[in-house]
């Protein structure tokens, strides 16, 4: 771990070598109290001290000139004694009058959270109601800013190993795929987003997805619907609505909630909602605490919940 650590800060100051390029270290470290109570038929409850999701990255960026730009992004995550440490997000940009095209192996979350969330310092509930955050090997384009428009395009593929260990995701003709098409608009106190994916594997067939963002001043707001289809017809759809609200109270507090409904044919529906407050030290460092209850199936007899108190520093 020295070494490694030795090895990412020569390279975070070997970038002053260079005019036109750079390369910088950022990251996280928190600790905090943790408690999970499982719901179920019974009650299992887990809790104690621990770190959240204390990571370190490499950042890198170059001027390509003619107006082409290059960034770049490494990271390891677990970087606590006693946590399997491994990789976050690995992937390239070139950006330029065109838009920009990033390709690479990330991590990507639920669709709907990032602005129905509306900034809540809560759970972000994927894995609970809301879809688990999927491993991806991505291609994606961007195009320029219009009038507040931006539209996009991607591939995804599922990360998973292959016996040529060639790529992650390349040569698996069972793993996930996906084509997805995009508008995103930000102007002034509105953010909203809309996109369409079709798959091509076997449990999934399309899905589509809109969210919008609005901020008050005292207030944000925030709204998501996802809607995915099945192959199977027994399955059917998937729908998932996730509404937030967050508030500012003071220069340093922000308080927020968050409720989210599941609807699955065939499987009933659930609901789950959390809360939360953050207090900033400064502008990096934080004190914050939340909790959130989600029911684990339809009519479940306990309901799953989760509680932490984090203190975290960004840098």
């Amino acid at each position: 771990m020295k070494k490694s650590l030795i090895a990412l800060a020569v390279l975070a100051t070997a970038g002053t070598a260079f005019a036109q390029s750079s390369v910088t270290l950022s990251g996280d470290i928190d600790f905090g109290y943790f408690s999970y109570t499982a719901g179920g038929a019974t009650k299992t409850t887990a809790k104690g001290f621990a770190s959240d999701t204390s990571e370190i990255a490499i950042n890198v960026t170059e001027d390509l000139g003619g107006g082409l730009k290059l960034a770049g992004r490494l990271g390891l995550e677990g970087m606590a004694r006693g946590y399997g440490t491994g990789p976050t997000d690995q992937r390239i940009t070139l950006s330029g009058g065109f838009g920009s095209l990033m390709m690479g192996s990330i991590e990507i979350g639920n669709g709907i959270r990032g602005l129905a969330q509306a900034g809540a310092p809560v759970n972000n509930m994927e894995g609970e109601i809301l879809g688990a955050a999927t491993l991806n090997d991505i291609i994606k384009y961007t195009s320029p800013d219009m009038s507040g428009f931006k539209l996009s395009a991607s591939h995804t593929e599922a990360v998973g190993g292959d016996a040529a260990g060639v790529g992650y995701a390349g040569l698996n003709d069972g793993e996930a795929r996906a084509i997805t098409v995009g508008v995103d608009y930000a102007a002034g106190p509105l953010k909203a987003k809309l996109d369409y994916s079709k798959y091509s594997e076997a449990a999934f067939n399309n899905r589509y997805r809109v969210a919008a963002q609005y901020d008050l001043g005292v207030v944000v707001l925030g709204a998501g619907y996802e809607d995915r289809n099945f192959v199977a017809s027994a399955s059917g759809d998937q729908k998932k609505t996730m509404l937030g609200v967050s508030a500012p109270i003071g220069a340093a507090t922000t308080v927020g909630a968050v409720w989210i409904k599941s609807q699955d044919k065939g499987a009933g529906s659930r609901t789950g909602y959390a809360v939360g407050v953050s207090y900033s030290l400064s502008k990096r460092t934080s004190l914050g605490a939340n909790f959130a209850q989600w029911e684990s199936a339809e009519n479940v007899a306990n309901k799953s919940s989760k509680t932490k108190i984090v203190l975290s520093h960004s840098f």
